[in-house]
C-alpha cells in the first residue's frame, strides 16, 4: 500500500530525480584525482536507484498490495 503511494507521488519522483541528477552532476564534476568524491557520488547514486527498484519491486512482488485501494 505504501509503495504504492509513494511511488505514484510526484514529490518522490521529483525528489529522487533532483537527488539523482545533484549525484550525478557531482561525480562528472570531480576533479580526475579526487577518488573519493567520485566514489561517494557514485555510491549515491547507486543508493537512489537500489531505493527506487526495491520499492518498485516490492510493488510488483505483493499483488494484495496493488490491488488495494488508495
Amino acid at each position: 500500500h505504501y509503495a504504492r503511494e509513494i511511488l505514484s507521488n510526484p514529490l518522490f519522483a521529483e525528489l529522487c530525480e533532483s537527488l539523482e541528477k545533484d549525484a550525478v552532476n557531482r561525480c562528472v564534476a570531480a576533479n580526475y584525482s579526487d577518488h573519493e568524491a567520485r566514489v561517494t557520488a557514485a555510491a549515491d547514486i547507486r543508493a537512489i536507484r537500489t531505493f527506487r527498484q526495491n520499492c518498485e519491486a516490492i510493488l510488483r512482488n505483493n499483488p494484495v498490495m496493488k490491488a488495494a485501494p488508495a
